[in-house]
């Protein structure tokens, strides 16, 4: 082929260090604004991003630019760097080492996009961080270690 197409949709899940409830209405719009920019400035087009207090999820279409390993590591270091630049936060805002990345095909897009808009009215209903996380691990058939869900 002359040239490279793709469309490759990722939800990524990311959560704070600790999973200290930091994330806080007052600024989320700004973080998850500033976290499609850092998004769209690696070249790659963001789709949704909401959250929850201690969690965010990212929906967006990865370019064959860059692996997901080092936009995941600007995303969360351009974040950690406002947010604490911004003083939103008492001590100093970190995000967890790892992440959960899971490929979505174009048809499941709008289904994602409707579920990561309702994260505060489904984690209000009781599913914590851990149920939901896992529950992703197992549909998506992941092998994981316990050890490794919360640090």
């Amino acid at each position: 082929m002359a040239n490279t197409y793709t469309r490759l949709y990722i939800h990524v899940v990311i959560r704070i260090k600790r999973g200290y409830p930091t994330i806080k209405k007052d600024f989320e719009e700004k973080l998850y604004a500033y976290m499609g920019a850092v998004i769209r400035n690696q070249g790659h087009i963001p789709v949704r991003i909401n959250g929850v207090s201690d969690h965010v999820h990212i929906l967006f279409i990865q370019k064959p630019i860059e692996g997901l390993s080092a936009l995941m590591r600007e995303i969360k270091s351009e974040s950690c760097r406002m947010i604490n630049e911004k003083g939103w936060v008492r001590g100093r805002f970190r995000w967890q080492i790892g992440y959960g990345a899971f490929s979505c095909d174009h048809h499941s897009v709008d289904k994602i996009v409707g579920y990561i808009e309702q994260q505060k009215e489904h984690h209000s209903r009781g599913c914590s961080f851990r149920e939901e996380y896992e529950k992703f691990l197992e549909d998506y058939e992941v092998d994981w270690d316990e050890k490794y869900i919360e640090d």
